[in-house]
């Protein structure tokens, strides 16, 4: 009956930090200030990355890595 309790125990254990990381979320937030005569606007837009991985998005903005 110990070794089940303590094997239960390790289980619980390891699959609690196993889960972990799994509510984060890869996003991009930008934020954009528009200045006029009449005052100023700032627009803040935050977008959820939709593909990462083996396949990640194209290089739009021209940099090259090193």
């Amino acid at each position: 009956m110990k070794r089940f309790l303590s094997l239960a125990l390790i289980v619980g254990f390891i699959s609690t930090f196993g889960l972990v990381g799994c509510g984060e979320e890869a996003k991009v937030k930008e934020t954009e200030t528009v200045t006029t005569p009449g005052g100023t606007t700032e627009t803040t837009t935050e977008k959820k990355v939709e593909s990462s991985g083996s396949n990640p998005p194209a290089n739009t903005s021209g940099e090259v890595a090193k």
